[in-house]
């Protein structure tokens, strides 16, 4: 009787265990499908896929989990949530499945819940920089700015070019009147993110505080955020680390069919390195853009003022400047020189 007792314990065991392994089987490859479909932006395909694992185990939490963040990619965040409530209750110990939760909350404007989900991810996994950086765009739209600042800076001790973060930091602190680290959190931003439309709204703020080491030029239907040409020290020649900023002038204008690219150059009572600037610019522009000179695209002008604009309602005075912008072929006199 014992014997017979301890086989069926055994059993029940082996059975269990069998169980567990299969379930931790599941899981993994759940986790590499999952993962896959969501890296190729394939959505509608991975949503099938996981609601068909959920028939199959409606007690695997790494579904749900999956299943709601196909949801969520197809904008359909009710149908989501209860699937990320499903994971989290399955498994409560993923730091991962508490953010996603929080992020549909979010969507759904439960944002005191969004938080509350935001700060459980990250008291399973202090270093969840999406929670963090989650946690202090919650924190930003309910005005609650120093916390914020305190979990973007958690975010960037641990990834120092998060964008969000990066660029939100700058957001408070302009709000917070704290111009002088308003100025050097527009700069960080830019350093890494020099492009997009982030970068153009980065720059106009900058440039606003009296800062123009960031410009934005309009180039036709493009506008371009470029470094600040610089030129070499006491001299009229542009300095080797304004190259890559005046071959993205260059490389965009000649993928234009038409327009003439015009260039102005500011010098405050010295009209003759004004002149020498542009033409120099103009030289190594032609040199690396041939057909921009062949097809007579390039227009110089140069003055001894200094220039004179207006960003975010701030008028601004340069001594010394070096301007960007395209006008209609058309309308050109299609003649390089000074206008």
């Amino acid at each position: 009787m014992k014997r017979s007792v301890s086989l069926l314990l055994c059993m029940a065991f082996f059975l269990g265990g069998c169980a567990k392994v299969q379930d931790f089987g599941s899981s993994v490859k759940y986790n590499i499908q999952g993962e896959y479909y969501l890296q190729e932006k394939k959505f509608q395909q991975g949503s099938k896929i996981f609601s068909a694992a959920i028939s199959k185990e409606p007690q695997n939490p790494e579904a749900h989990y999956y299943y709601g963040r196909f949801l969520l990619a197809e904008d359909k965040t009710d149908k989501a949530l209860p699937h990320l409530q499903q994971a989290v209750s399955l498994d409560p110990g993923k730091s991962k499945y508490h953010f996603w939760l929080g992020v549909a909350q979010g969507e759904m404007g439960k944002v005191e819940l969004e938080r509350r989900s935001y700060n459980e991810a990250l008291l399973i996994d202090p270093k969840n920089t999406q929670a963090l950086t989650y946690l202090g765009n919650n924190l930003l739209k309910a005005g609650k700015y120093e916390e914020a600042l305190e979990y973007y800076a958690r975010t960037l001790e641990l990834n120092h070019f998060n964008p969000q973060a990066l660029y939100n930091r700058a957001v408070i602190l302009r709000k917070q009147g704290r111009l002088p680290e308003e100025k050097d959190a527009w700069l960080k931003y830019l350093h890494a993110y020099p492009a997009g439309s982030f970068a153009r709204r980065a720059a106009d703020r900058l440039n606003s505080l009296g800062d123009h080491s960031y410009r934005n030029h309009r180039l036709g239907v493009r506008t371009v955020t470029l470094s600040k040409i610089d030129f070499v020290p006491f001299s009229d020649m542009p300095s080797s680390r304004t190259y890559p900023s005046l071959n993205l002038v260059g490389a965009t204008v000649a993928n234009m069919p038409e327009g003439v690219l015009n260039i102005i150059v500011y010098q405050l009572n010295n009209r003759e390195l004004a002149r020498k600037r542009a033409l120099n610019i103009g030289n190594y522009l032609a040199k690396q853009f041939p057909d921009l000179k062949k097809n007579n695209r390039i227009r110089l002008s140069w003055f001894d003022v200094p220039e004179k604009r207006t960003v975010l309602n701030t008028p601004l005075r340069l001594n010394e400047s070096v301007r960007f912008f395209l006008t209609d072929f058309k309308n050109s006199d299609k003649k390089t020189g000074r206008k």
